[in-house]
């Protein structure tokens, strides 16, 4: 819910030396009625350790960068003139429009095989600090319900650095994997930053949530049935270098995710779960505009394990369903149902696994003005059930030992919300507690294998 302001930064015109000796005499705000000075103060005050015109410039830039990324103004220019009664200073002057502090906003996301409407409505810059506090919503065929009351603000005037608080609440279905449904409720801190690398985020939350087996589960899904509770902290850290997230031609994607569950004994559950997501798309063919034809290969991988930290904890128990890993489907490994490649019959998800993919992506022949792609591919994964008690390089021959297979083709239909694939599927290895789905496969999404 944020828009991009303007900035405008003259500097002199003059050619002058970039180790020239330079300083600022003084610094003047206007503009700002809701902003406090001190957090203004905090933004700018580096401004004066510079002493050379490459540096004053430097310091300037960063001035307008740091206070644009604090999506609070919708105008912001700075001015430098020189000072004619002081030798080698300028004085500095930033005009700034305040962004009105109300904000709303809805929209229409895509996920994993779902179409929700998302909405929210927010207040920016209450303190005069650049905090934030939201409330949101999203309702959709797999999330029934899901509301966030958040407070943000900058760590220190930092706006690569926001820490706050939040409370949510969520009903889920899971059906369209496994016949269960859900209701959760967390509250926690979390403290999220960017980095020239990527963004990281770190939580911690308490959750609170109940399983309701539907009536075709198995016993193993009703076993895990009513409430539970999980006291965790999430770390993520992403780094996104795609030129399109829905159909990228280029650039690399690298998801890091982990989490540690039952710290202090508390709460039902106690893990500590890894996650890696990784992509790289390189066409193969120079494209000049849009409308030119197309040759990309995009590859993927994803892998993910849990390891129990206490094992005689009373809350060393299995990891719920919702923590568990899931692999198979037509946004994982083509050619099966989702979540359709087990190590059991028993549906309840797995605690290591791997999955990775390989596609070819092109221009239909003199139709390469349309949102329409033709593709082939290959896709490989595996799962175990559990890692309790097993060493890491025993779950990871066990999890080379038995990859299932597929490859297919199709057709991509793209557009800036999401990609729709339908293929034709080939399973050529699988196990007899799996669940392929040859032939006509359809999905829809943004996170494809």
């Amino acid at each position: 819910m944020s828009n991009t302001a303007s900035t405008e930064t003259p500097f002199p015109r003059q050619h002058v030396a970039a180790e020239s000796p330079l300083r600022v005499n003084a610094l003047r705000i206007l503009g700002t009625n809701a902003t406090r000075n001190s957090f203004l103060n905090s933004v700018t005050s580096n401004v004066f350790s510079a002493n050379t015109t490459e540096q004053v410039l430097k310091k300037v830039q960063d001035i307008a960068a740091q206070l644009q990324k604090h999506d609070i103004f919708d105008e912001i220019k700075i001015y430098l003139d020189t000072n004619h009664d002081i030798a080698d200073t300028v004085d500095v002057t930033l005009h700034l429009k305040e962004k009105d502090k109300g904000l709303f906003e809805t929209k229409v996301n895509v996920g994993n095989h779902q179409a929700e409407l998302s909405g929210g409505v927010g207040l920016r810059n209450i303190f005069g600090g650049a905090e934030s506090v939201s409330a949101s919503f999203a309702f959709g065929n797999r999330t029934k319900a899901a509301v966030e009351g958040a407070f943000e603000t900058p760590f220190r005037g930092n706006a690569n650095t926001r820490i706050g608080v939040f409370v949510n609440g969520s009903i889920r279905d899971h059906s369209l994997v496994y016949p269960y449904k859900e209701s959760a409720k967390a509250t926690g801190v979390r403290l999220r930053g960017w980095t020239q690398y990527g963004e990281h985020e770190v939580a911690y939350a308490v959750t609170h949530r109940d399983v309701t087996a539907l009536s075709t589960a198995s016993q193993g899904v009703r076993s895990q049935s009513g409430a539970n509770e999980k006291t965790s902290v999430f770390h993520s850290f992403v780094r996104d270098q795609r030129d399109d997230a829905v159909l990228p031609t280029k650039g690399h994607y690298i998801g890091v995710f982990q989490e540690l569950a039952g710290l202090g004994g508390r709460g039902d559950s106690n893990f500590l779960k890894h996650e890696l997501n990784a992509s790289y798309h390189q066409s193969l063919i120079d494209s000049k505009s849009k409308d030119d034809a197309t040759f990309v290969l995009s590859t993927s991988f994803r892998a993910g394990l849990f390891s129990t930290i206490l094992e005689n904890s009373k809350s060393s128990s299995d990891p719920k369903m919702s923590d568990r890993f899931y692999v198979g489907g037509p946004l994982s490994v083509r050619g099966f149902k989702m979540g359709g490649i087990r190590e059991s019959e028993e549906p309840v998800g797995g605690e290591g696994y791997w999955a990775a993919g390989a596609s070819l992506i092109a221009s239909l022949p003199g139709l390469t003005h349309l949102p329409v792609k033709a593709h082939s591919f290959v896709n490989a994964g595996s799962i175990v059930s559990s890692t309790k008690g097993v060493g890491v390089g025993d779950t990871i021959k066990a999890l080379s030992e038995t990859p299932r297979t597929s490859a297919g083709f199709g057709l991509i239909f793209h557009h800036s919300i999401a990609r729709i694939e339908l293929n034709y599927c080939i399973p050529l290895k699988y196990s007899s507690t799996d669940l392929p789905e040859p032939k006509v496969q359809f999905g829809f999404g943004l996170n494809f294998l």
